[in-house]
């Protein structure tokens, strides 16, 4: 798989997301209040927020890594 490599070469970290109409692979980004989100669609640059890590399955790094800890959001 792409993210794969790119996760290899890059170090981006991804996850798989999946809802009633569709699912998808996307990287893991951080915004600017340190919580992590990831594109579901690009193209219409719709956001979700990863607000609880078991929402999505974490496929290239351990969820703590993104979540906060301590404080809530």
């Amino acid at each position: 798989m792409i993210w794969q490599a790119l996760h290899l070469l890059f170090g981006w970290d991804y996850v798989a997301w999946r809802n009633s109409a569709d699912q998808g692979v996307a990287r893991v980004r951080r915004d600017g209040m340190g919580r992590a989100y990831y594109f579901r669609y690009k193209s219409t640059e719709l956001v979700d927020l990863v607000a609880d890590p078991k929402h999505v399955v974490w496929l290239t790094c351990a969820p703590e890594k993104y979540m906060q800890t301590g404080g809530g959001q």
